[in-house]
């Protein structure tokens, strides 16, 4: 089966059809939905599932849903792996500028079964990770599986690439990546003690008014085992992308040193001053081309005592 077409990042909500195992259709044929509306829908369609399939997981904690036919324990009530949930709202962007948020206002219930939590670290929304994944709909059929892992990057996603789907990102957090991993003589990887969750995501979370399976608007699920993550410098600047969410609230696209629209963590210039924030950041230059920078915890303060220099134009 093949990968999630990638396509532009900034192709949003109403879309393209692609095909992998979803059906064709026109955009003609779609009517665009209220979203409140759709969810309330597919929080009930959600639900329902979860009551009325259950889990099988195996050795390798590879998981299959299917439909209760006896005594089975559904996923609602098992304990062994119980049910969690958390409330998000739609990360996606309809650009990359600090005003361009989701037009989406639904507070979406997002439930999850963590098969295993992970022995390393957890991932911040603008790490690039590394994951194996496998998607199906209610009809317990499969879309699209990636056994072997594969990288993805926030922002620069397509709509249609799991990490795009904003529910598939968001759970991640649920989980850590792996302890350690280990190179066998045949050249493949063995992955010890990665994170590995399911998580069942409303249409509004995931690909909305786009078809998969035999309908739009259609819940979905995914079982993903998270690798490994890496930390991205996405400006360039210096400063790790992840030490840019500067109020501490989850969001990288709110923080916008210079009132320029341009958060932090996509801008040069993080001041507006226009000495570039990688400038600004030199610990030592010999001269000769050896330049050494302050790691995001030792840039100084500016004369104020409380802004780092990199985000005070006052200070160069």
């Amino acid at each position: 089966m093949k990968n999630i077409l990638r396509v532009s990042f900034f192709l949003v909500l109403l879309v393209v059809s692609i095909s992998c195992n979803k059906n064709n259709s026109s955009v003609d044929d779609i009517v665009l939905r209220d979203r409140q509306e759709v969810y309330d829908e597919n929080i009930a369609e959600i639900e329902d599932y979860l009551k009325s399939n259950y889990l099988i997981v195996d050795g390798d904690l590879n998981a299959t849903v299917e439909e209760i036919d006896g005594t089975q324990t559904s996923i609602w009530d098992n304990t062994t792996y119980p049910l969690q949930s958390l409330m998000v709202k739609n990360d996606l962007r309809v650009s990359n500028l600090t005003n361009g948020a989701s037009t989406d206002v639904v507070d979406y219930k997002l439930y999850y079964v963590v098969l295993n939590e992970g022995g390393g670290v957890r991932p911040t929304q603008v790490d690039s990770t590394f994951t194996a994944y496998k998607g199906w709909d209610f009809e317990n059929e499969i879309f699209d599986q990636n056994n072997q892992g594969i990288w993805f990057t926030y922002p620069q996603t397509s709509q249609f690439d799991p990490l795009s789907i904003s529910g598939f990102r968001q759970v991640l957090s649920a989980i850590k990546t792996e302890a350690s991993s280990t190179v066998n003589g045949d050249g493949t990887i063995t992955h010890n003690d990665y994170g590995n969750v399911l998580v069942f995501i409303p249409s509004g979370l995931a690909y909305f008014s786009s078809t998969i399976g035999s309908k739009a608007y259609n819940p979905i699920a995914f079982q993903i085992k998270l690798f490994s993550r890496k930390e991205n410098d996405h400006d360039r600047d210096r400063v790790k992308s992840n030490n840019e969410d500067l109020n501490q609230d989850g969001d990288y696209f709110n923080d916008d040193s210079d009132g320029d629209g341009i958060p932090n963590f996509l801008d040069v210039d993080d001041d507006g001053d226009g000495v570039v924030t990688k400038t600004e950041i030199i610990q030592t230059n010999d001269g000769n081309g050896n330049i050494t920078y302050y790691s995001f915890d030792t840039i100084p303060f500016c004369n104020s005592g409380s802004i780092k220099k990199h985000l005070d134009s006052a200070c160069h």
